[in-house]
């Protein structure tokens, strides 16, 4: 049932999923409140506040056309991967122009949630849950009875205070290769973790890592392939274009791609060729400031950073939500839930790839349905994929086809022959998402050509081209050759 124009809506975090999810319900008419624990917006990309896990000197390590929002471009000043401090002011300037800096109250924690809906004591229509992701730090077992420095990645400060010091840094998704990389830059270091994975480069001949993997085609293939097929095709196009990580001098992944994955850093494997990292497998037991692996190799260090991920952390949940969601928040598309069709929840998932997009997507499909612009989703497909986890990580290109669709704002293809290429073969621009739809823009095809020049792309892969007929795509063929 949509609710009434001027329905009371709460947003819980004033990050980019709250401010993204405030401005699309002002749009729709909505009396939206902001609930922010901080005294400022941005979430994580308020990089000095005690809650923010940014180290100094950051950059995004996605591009600066995707780290942004549908209807409102990056400025062309920013470089290719935007410093943090850049990502909170683009955020700041978000929240001005769309009217929801005046809504949020700041140093305003949620300390009370209730069905019906109350937040804090105060009546809503519907409430959307945006608190972050990276808020509750994991440390991994094992570790506790080291007599060195301990830390998690979410308080690194930088490699400066650990010159000539023996560090080790556990754990290799994307952060533990970056700070792994960043430390090399001062003192050799230690990257140990339990399973090796494919290292992508950022960069690869000036094009951004988001522009060459995320693609709308891709998500296509993965979908049509069976898995083992597309694994061996994009392990043998990642080892093409990164190379394969023995060939540095880093352990082997398992020859299945999809079983090992992936991560990202842009100097990593070179480093580990050059010896400024030395990798190590598990740490199996740790000894005072003695370190045994799971090879039985021993190593005596002064630091141990733990890149070791972040619990689901949303502590305002009622235990009716709770209970319902379970402890995997199992939810429809990540967003939506059947039993409680005026709460939705963004931001809450892990992922490989630009969040920003994805979390407009969440924010314009919820409100969408609540002001009754999208039909709600099917109550019967809803439980079947609640009934089911989620995946460890979701890919951006695939989660962003399946949120487009949801909201009614994927791109039509047929509609839009001059953008067929680069719809399909290019980076997933988030103007792509105001070329249809609830919430088309006439200028949204000149912001999608007026990014797509400003950066180089990947040439397109022949099969790629090739796989277009048994995608049901075949009369696209003539529209990209012209």
């Amino acid at each position: 049932m949509p609710l009434r124009t001027g329905a009371r809506v709460a947003v819980i975090g004033a990050g980019p999923g709250g401010l993204t999810a405030a401005k699309h319900a002002i749009g729709a008419g909505f009396d939206v409140a902001v609930y922010e624990a901080s005294d400022d917006l941005g979430g994580q990309w308020y990089s000095t506040a005690a809650h923010s896990g940014i180290w100094p000197g950051m950059r995004t390590n996605t591009s600066r056309a995707m780290t942004a929002f549908s209807d409102f471009p990056p400025p062309h000043t920013h470089g290719l991967h935007p410093f943090a401090e850049q990502i909170h002011d683009y955020l700041r300037a978000y929240a001005a122009a769309f009217d929801v800096t005046r809504r949020i109250r700041f140093e305003t924690p949620v300390t009370s949630l209730r069905p019906g809906w109350t937040v804090n004591g105060e009546s809503f229509d519907a409430v959307v849950a945006a608190s972050g992701r990276f808020r509750s730090p994991v440390l991994p077992p094992g570790v506790e009875g080291f007599t060195g420095e301990l830390l998690h990645a979410y308080d690194y400060p930088g490699a400066d205070p650990f010159g000539n010091r023996r560090v080790l840094v556990y754990g290799n998704g994307v952060s533990g290769h970056e700070i792994a990389s960043d430390i090399a830059t001062v003192t050799p270091t230690i990257s140990a973790y339990r399973k090796p994975r494919y290292v992508l480069q950022k960069v690869v001949g000036g094009v951004s890592s988001d522009w060459q993997w995320y693609t709308h085609i891709a998500a296509l293939r993965r979908a049509a392939m069976p898995p083992d097929e597309y694994g061996r095709m994009l392990r043998a196009r990642v080892i093409r274009v990164a190379g394969h990580p023995s060939d540095f001098g880093a352990p082997s992944p398992h020859e299945d791609f999809l079983v090992a994955g992936h991560s990202l850093c842009q100097d990593y494997l070179a480093q580990v060729r050059a010896g400024d990292i030395v990798c190590r497998p598990a740490i199996a037991a740790v000894d005072g400031r003695q370190v045994i692996f799971e090879d039985g190799a021993r190593d005596t260090v002064d630091v141990i950073v733990c890149a070791t991920g972040y619990r689901l952390d949303l502590p305002y949940l009622p235990h009716e939500v709770s209970s319902s969601v379970g402890p995997d928040l199992r939810l429809h598309h990540r967003t939506l839930h059947p039993e409680f069709p005026t709460l939705g929840i963004i931001g809450q998932f892990a992922l490989q790839g630009p969040y920003l997009p994805l979390l407009e997507l969440q924010a314009r499909w919820v409100v969408g349905v609540w002001s009754g612009e999208i039909p709600a989703p099917d109550d019967g497909a809803m439980r079947r994929t609640t009934a089911v986890p989620p995946p460890a990580v979701d890919s951006h290109n695939v989660l962003a086809l399946m949120l487009a669709e949801s909201a009614g704002v994927a791109p039509d293809l047929r509609a839009h022959a001059d953008l067929a290429e680069p719809l399909l073969f290019g980076p997933m621009l988030p103007a792509r998402y105001r070329l249809d739809g609830p919430g088309a823009l006439p200028d949204a095809a000149a912001g999608f050509l007026d990014q797509l020049a400003a950066s180089p792309r990947a040439p397109v892969e022949a099969d790629d081209l090739a796989a277009l007929p048994e995608l049901g795509l075949g009369h696209l063929t003539t529209l990209i050759h012209r």
